[in-house]
């Protein structure tokens, strides 16, 4: 994410939208003087947090493995040094498909074989043809079989959108430029359905940082031509993320999952129905569901110092699977005082199209433990999967993933089958931002496969500021 510009608060009154057609060639714009990425160049925006004084006692170091879900793939992905940016925080996410799993991050692009072998290994710059921002975001869409890739585009005021030319990433990517979308799309997340591609973002250009919904004619840009629209609905601030509707097969409805407009706090998630998407006169249909009260987080620890939980309290990925909306944050709860952030999991079934609460689970490791960066997704034998990676006072910041099997019996325990998946000894010297994503996915060649991406803090935090980490597990039948 980046600093926003400073703007005169915009209050929205009205749902509006623009649609805006080009052709799928556009002008290669240069880097504007002075624009600072998203990643933020870590001598200029932050400072180390203090170094643990001493030798450090009873730091919790827990060994890779150990739990109940059975890791089938685990390997770094791209760390701090490898980035080609020099910035932080990361934005850590992966996606995949068709055998291949594929990273972004500020402001980096890696492709592997789901076995583990590194195909490609290029700058965002080299894959977009031009100069980016950063904020990416990668999305493969198992409905049309093809890899979205978007980010901030060479002017930071619009959004380069890169689409595969087939369902192998090592094909190459066409890549569009969406200029119309009011200045500064932050944040910004995608998603799809049958016939189109979604990216929401907080507009910090002509707005106050509300969300703003780009929807993409998916048959046209296949095609070879962009057609959008752009529209706001209801404020809402920090991420309206759209679902990745895997197996719709009939189109007209999007779903979104988000707080209830505020990163805050509250009792209630937004869950919001767009219809008319493809046109100038979207229709916005929204539903708060109750559910286990949260609060914006104020601690998280290290050995030897703080972690920053900001931000907190934000959806950042949403998976629709069968009728079931997934997502997750993290935000703390009364149990602790309001105090450390947990990780917060919401199921929620919108097949009878108004949506109600199927399941929430808040992770919890304990008294002082703080769980960020969460995710979820949910296999077709109706388990769900968890990625998240925690922190304490004896606990540097360490990738886990979980588990839940569904039986005849019910639910088991949350926690039951964690797995920590990063043996993490570094202490995390610059503390300002954990990042805007991480994620989690089926692997569609099965639909029982979870894939996890996020970061960790290895042995050499002070020079290699963080690494990411991606892991591959299932969850036995028990």
């Amino acid at each position: 994410m980046k600093t926003p510009r400073v703007q005169n608060l915009l209050a929205i009154a009205l749902v509006f939208g623009l649609a805006f057609t080009s052709t799928n060639l556009f002008a290669q714009q240069g880097a504007q003087a002075g624009r600072v990425p998203v990643g933020h160049p870590v001598p200029f925006w932050s400072q180390p947090a203090a170094f643990p004084n001493g030798p450090l006692q009873n730091v919790r170091q827990p060994a890779k493995g150990g739990g109940g879900v059975t890791v089938v793939q685990s390997f770094d992905g791209i760390d701090f040094n490898g980035s080609n940016c020099g910035c932080l925080p990361p934005d850590t996410n992966a996606a995949v498909g068709n055998g291949y799993v594929a990273e972004t991050v500020n402001i980096q692009f890696r492709v592997w074989t789901t076995s583990g072998t590194l195909m490609l290994d290029e700058p965002l710059d080299t894959l977009f043809g031009a100069p980016t921002g950063g904020d990416p975001d990668v999305v493969f869409d198992d409905i049309s079989n093809r890899w979205y890739i978007n980010a901030f585009d060479s002017s930071d005021s619009g959004l380069f959108l890169a689409v595969s030319n087939d369902a192998n990433p090592l094909d190459g990517f066409v890549t569009y430029d969406l200029t119309n979308v009011n200045g500064f799309p932050d944040y910004a997340k995608g998603g799809f359905n049958k016939d189109a591609i979604f990216i929401a973002y907080n507009n910090f250009g002509t707005g106050s940082g509300d969300a703003e919904i780009a929807s993409i004619d998916k048959n046209a840009l296949l095609s070879g031509t962009l057609i959008y629209f752009i529209s706001d609905p209801k404020p809402q601030f920090r991420a309206m993320p759209p679902a990745r509707m895997h197996g719709d097969t009939t189109g007209g409805t999007e779903w979104f999952a988000s707080t209830d407009g505020s990163d805050a706090g509250g009792s209630t998630m937004r869950v919001t129905m767009m219809t008319n998407y493809l046109s100038n006169s979207p229709v916005f249909t929204y539903t708060s569901v109750p559910v286990t009260t949260y609060q914006g987080a104020s601690a998280a620890n290290q050995p030897g110092g703080t972690v920053t939980v900001f931000p907190n309290t934000t959806t950042y990925q949403v998976h629709y699977r069968n009728g079931h909306l997934l997502t997750a944050m993290a935000s703390a709860l009364a149990g602790d005082g309001f105090v450390f952030p947990k990780a917060l999991i919401y199921d929620f079934n919108v097949s009878g199209g108004t949506p109600t609460l199927t399941k929430e689970f808040d992770l919890d490791h304990g008294s002082g433990v703080a769980m960020q960066m969460p995710s979820v997704d949910l296999n077709k034998n109706g388990d769900y999967g968890f990625n998240w990676f925690e922190s304490s006072s004896t606990e540097f910041m360490t990738m886990w993933v979980d588990g839940v099997n569904t039986t005849k019996k019910g639910l088991k325990n949350p926690l039951a089958l964690a797995t920590v998946v990063t043996s993490s000894t570094g202490f995390m010297s610059f503390s300002f931002r954990i990042g805007d994503y991480s994620s989690i996915q089926l692997d569609p060649a099965d639909n029982l496969t979870f894939w996890a991406a996020n970061e960790y803090v290895g042995t050499s935090g002070s020079s290699d500021i963080w690494s990411t980490h991606i892991a591959a597990f299932t969850v036995p039948k028990k």
